[in-house]
Order: structure tokens, then sequence, then C-alpha cells
């Protein structure tokens, strides 16, 4: 969470390049969820293994509005845009994603831009905490990782990567700021984990993850009753249309007008 953080205010102290230009962007992005009570059951990999159940929630969902920052080249080789930015959403779950920018600039006049972009997410990170497991002998084994603390937290993750191609417009009234939008499809793969984090043998904190199509983890779906593959559906989807408003400053271009 903290590097996340980091991650995403880092573009906003670099800006001493003319040609740097700082975003600020709000927009919607696929986010499919179905609404589900799960019971989830764990048999862990210890020589007397704990049969571990717990249950949580999913929300029904179509879409997430999120938060922007990045850094964008412009003018790259004069006809090119180029840069980096960090998406956070918050909908049931913390979620987080880095992406890096590709696009052809099209400039009809100084102030006026528009062209192509491909934006290509390099990692994207999704975690929703459901519950604690108790243990009952001794130690919980994940994945050769022990944790002997009492309760074990659980959480719902899912990581993926992908492309987004689109189209994007932007307006520049001056040299230090611009007013830009792009609206595209997402396009993505993602794995879905079972996170677990606790104390070891030390008594420091440590994590392990289990994908969720392994056999000693299983779901039921309690909420509806008429679910067959519910590990299907409780997957994520972000596949679909997107679009973002957004604001660029030339911090450097803005201190020169001081």
């Amino acid at each position: 969470m903290k590097n996340a953080i980091l991650l995403f205010l880092l573009p906003s102290v670099i800006y001493s390049q003319a040609s740097i230009i700082t975003t600020f962007e709000y927009g919607n992005k696929p986010l499919e969820t179905n609404a589900l009570e799960i019971e989830l059951t764990y048999k862990d990999e210890s020589p007397v293994p704990d049969f571990i159940t717990d249950t949580f929630n999913l929300k029904a969902s179509n879409s997430v509005n999120y938060l922007s920052i990045g850094l964008l080249q412009d003018n790259f080789k004069e006809k090119f845009l180029m840069g980096i930015k960090a998406d956070l959403f918050l909908k049931d779950f913390f979620g987080f994603n880095l992406d890096l920018i590709g696009g052809l600039l099209i400039k009809p006049s100084d102030q006026f831009q528009f062209g192509p972009r491909l934006d290509v997410t390099l990692l994207g990170f999704s975690n929703k905490k459901i519950g604690n497991l108790n243990n009952n002998t001794g130690y919980i084994e994940v994945n050769n990782t022990k944790f002997y603390s009492n309760q074990v937290k659980l959480s719902f993750q899912n990581v993926w990567f992908g492309l987004k191609p689109s189209f994007f417009a932007a307006f520049a009234p001056n040299k230090a700021f611009s007013i830009f939008g792009h609206i595209g499809y997402s396009i993505n793969a993602s794995i879905v984990n079972i996170g677990f984090s606790g104390d070891d043998v030390n008594g420091d904190q440590t994590s392990a993850v289990e994908n969720i199509d392994v056999d000693n983890l299983t779901f039921n779906v309690i909420t509806p009753d008429n679910i067959e593959n519910a590990k299907k559906e409780s997957k994520i989807g972000f596949n679909g249309w997107y679009c973002s408003l957004g604001l660029g400053i030339n911090f450097n271009q803005l201190n020169k007008n001081k």
C-alpha cells in the first residue's frame, strides 16, 4: 500500500525538464463482479493439516471510477507522445495499476492536438480483505511458508496485465496548462490468488499466495444457490470501454510565468 502511494505521488515532484507534463486524470473503467456470498475452504500443507473455512462477499459491479497521476514526454521527436501513469481506485477493495503510454501526435495548431494512443498495463493489482483463519494445529503452511500466529489474515487478490488502445484529444490554452480526454477499450488477462499474511516462528510478518485454481482450495457459493462454477463466477472482469478527462501541467513553464 505504501509503495503504491509513493508511485502515485512521485510524478508530481519530477518536472524539471521543459517537455515533461504532469497529468491528473479522472475516469471510469470496467470492473465487473458478481454479487456472491462465498464459503472458502482451504486444506493447508502441514503434516497435520488444518481444514479452514471462512465466508466473504463480493458486491455486484460493472465499472469503477479512478484517479490517475502521470508524466508525459510531449513532442517526443516532434510527433510522438510517451509517458507513464498510475491509476488508483477504491470500490469494496483497493486497486492499482501502472501503465506505459505511447501515442502519435497530430497537431492542427499549437493549441490543439489529437491522435491514437496505446497504454500498456505493466502491472495491475487489487486486494480485498476477506477475513481471518484460526490456527488450530501449531502452524498453517502455504507454499512452504509457515504461519505461527493465532490468526492468519486472508485476502482476495487479482493481478492483471493488458493493453488499452484509445483515441485522445487535448487543448492547450498556453504552454503551462492543457485539458485532455480520451476514450478506448481495455483488454486484460488476470490471475486470481488468495493471499495469506501472519507471523512466522520468530514473530515477524510474512505472507504467501495460493492460486485460486489449486485443488486444496474450494469455493462454495452460498448465495445465489444456482452457481455451478463458483471459482469462475468469482473472478473479476477488467475488459471493456473506458474514458477519462484530465489536466496537464508543465510546472517548468508555470514557474517561468511567475
